[in-house]
């Protein structure tokens, strides 16, 4: 998992990692959460510069844990039977 220092960084990290549905990677919707729970940590809710002023969309970013969170909810149950190993033992059909 990345460590994110900067507000920037994590606002990298989370637009790298959105094509988590198009790749099907269970590794980036995880990383989607990260990188969004960092970028609101880091970056404040309004920003001013002299005259101009940006207000930041932390609603959205929740929005886009929040899918994340839904979408590995989905599919880790799915993913772990799927590759899951099994182990036979002389009471499951094992023969003698």
């Amino acid at each position: 998992m990345a460590t994110y220092t900067t507000a920037a960084g994590a606002e990298a990290g989370l637009l790298a990692n959105l094509d988590y549905e198009e790749t099907g990677s269970l590794a980036k919707a995880k990383a989607t959460i990260s990188a969004g729970r960092a970028w609101l940590i880091l970056r404040p809710v309004s920003a001013a510069d002299q005259s101009s002023s940006l207000t930041l969309s932390h609603s959205e970013v929740r929005a886009i844990i929040e899918d994340a969170r839904r979408y590995v909810a989905s599919n880790v149950s799915t993913s772990a039977s799927t590759t899951g190993v099994r182990f036979l033992s002389t009471n499951e059909g094992f023969r003698r």
